[in-house]
């Protein structure tokens, strides 16, 4: 099949790394009436681009939130100090995809080169739960595996409810996984600025419960102790074979490595030649080694396009398939003027359709399936598919298509993002301020044809410890596996 659709948006985490240019100058101020005036234009857009920003959220809600805001802004403020007013109020959506990213150049580009301090813990969320990571304090009492109960006087729930007032997304699973992956640390200071001093409660593995008052750290001595820790993985593809028989691939982002997670480069999003070419190389050694099983590793996937994706996907494919049974999208003129300068023939349909009808209108975009691979070529072993709370984005739809199509079996954590719900994301920029701001312009439904908005659920749940040092997912498939199951 030649014509491919994009429609899916890059992982929302791996957007964070655009804003690095915007926050990265000095800390500039802006007068109250610009900083109102863009409150009230990132609104006014949201209503009209927003394929259904009411959608979880009544109107009085989000108008609540306004007219709070705009009372709070009677001075000059930094892009910082915008951010931390205007976040909250798109999180009011409950969406991953409506959201201004944190000023991570802010951080890397002014906090840290001036000698700022974090929290000097690395923490991870599970069932409910805050726990520890790593340690890069010179508190000898905090272990890995200890559960916090109490932040800086507040009961763990209590305190973290006021951390997912700034975050957006579905539920506090989702916010979990991208608190996680984001790093606390860091997300803390991007809500409330410097801190030197952080009381906590924490109970030990025996049940024992102690106090510690903790001193805040050097931020480049805790980013240098955090990648000694979690390098990034190299190479960002990989295939590989476990005792010769077992194919093993991990596919990396769905996206173009050399377009730098830019959302909005062509190259990024839609030159898929190295990953196919990619691809079509793994798939060919697995059918020279006659591999009888082939594992997928979906774990700690930021996402990408089904432009990539769907190539992965036709290997393994018994059938024609597709990402989604129904999909709707609100053209605008924002999104109109992104798409007349997109110049791809395999999305030139969509592109059209787009332009084509009037601004603020819905309309159901044609779903071409996906071809299978030449039988010749196609891998016709078991295949299994690992997931877990850090499968971002289109990877969470990859495994829902291998699901709900039954091409394999899925092994780990629930995603963090829903399914049959809202995304195609796109963006505007606000006038003074030049925030970008995200949002869904799409609705689309799970191939099932099941419109409830869910996270996609493994057919094993095997729960990923990332402090014990231990891989119990990749165990459990193996011995799946040797079971012949």
């Amino acid at each position: 099949m030649k014509r491919k659709l994009t429609i899916l948006s890059l992982a929302i985490i791996s957007l964070i790394l655009i804003s690095t240019s915007l926050y990265s100058q000095s800390p500039k101020r802006f007068s109250k009436e610009e900083i109102k005036s863009d409150l009230k234009y990132m609104r006014d857009t949201l209503e009209v681009v927003h394929y259904d920003l009411y959608a979880f959220t009544k109107k009085e809600v989000f108008d609540n939130a306004y007219n709070k805001i705009a009372s709070l802004i009677n001075d000059s403020l930094t892009l910082m100090q915008v951010y931390r007013l205007f976040q909250p109020y798109l999180a009011q959506a409950k969406m991953s995809e409506c959201v201004i990213f944190p000023p991570f150049g802010d951080y890397w580009g002014i906090y840290l080169p001036n000698s700022g301090t974090v929290f000097p813990l690395n923490l991870g969320f599970s069932k409910g739960k805050v726990f520890v990571k790593d340690n890069f304090s010179n508190e000898s009492q905090i272990s890995k595996g200890d559960e916090i109960t109490s932040f800086n006087g507040k009961p763990i729930k209590e305190f973290m409810e006021g951390v997912y007032n700034f975050m957006s997304g579905w539920n506090e699973y989702y916010k979990n996984s991208y608190l996680e992956n984001a790093n606390f640390s860091r997300f803390y200071w991007f809500i409330y600025g410097k801190c030197d001093t952080f009381i906590l409660k924490i109970r030990k593995k025996d049940g024992r419960e102690i106090t510690v008052q903790l001193p805040a750290i050097s931020g480049w001595d805790y980013e240098g102790k955090l990648s000694k820790q979690y390098p990034p993985r190299k190479p960002p593809r990989e295939f590989r074979f476990i005792n010769n028989d077992i194919a093993y691939l991990y596919p990396g982002e769905f996206v173009n490595n050399p377009g730098k997670w830019d959302s909005l480069s062509q190259a990024t999003r839609w030159d898929n030649t190295e990953f196919c070419h990619f691809i079509d190389s793994s798939f060919s050694a697995f059918l020279k080694m006659k591999a009888k099983s082939l594992i997928i590793d979906l774990r700690n996937n930021l996402g990408g396009s089904n432009t990539f994706s769907d190539h992965m996907i036709s290997y393994i494919a018994s059938k024609p398939f597709g990402f989604s049974s129904r999909l709707k999208v609100r053209t605008s003129r924002i999104i109109k003027d992104f798409w007349k300068n997109i110049n791809i023939p395999s999305v030139e349909e969509l592109k059209q359709a787009i332009l084509s009808h009037e601004n603020g209108s819905r309309f159901e975009v044609s779903l071409p399936a996906y071809q299978p691979q030449p039988d010749s070529i196609r891998f016709k072993g078991k295949v299994y598919v690992l997931i877990n709370r850090f499968s971002f984005s289109n990877t969470s739809s990859v495994a829902n298509i291998i699901q709900d199509y039954r091409f394999g079996k899925l092994i780990g954590e629930e995603t963090p993002d829903f399914i049959s719900a809202y995304g195609a994301t796109q963006q505007f920029t606000l006038p003074n301020t030049q925030i970008a701001v995200s949002f869904p312009k799409g609705q689309f439904i799970r191939p099932s044809g099941d419109e409830t908005p869910q996270s996609v659920k493994p057919d094993y749940q095997v729960d990923d410890n990332t402090s014990d040092g231990k891989d119990e997912i990749l165990e459990y498939t193996l011995d799946l596996i040797k079971k012949g199951i």
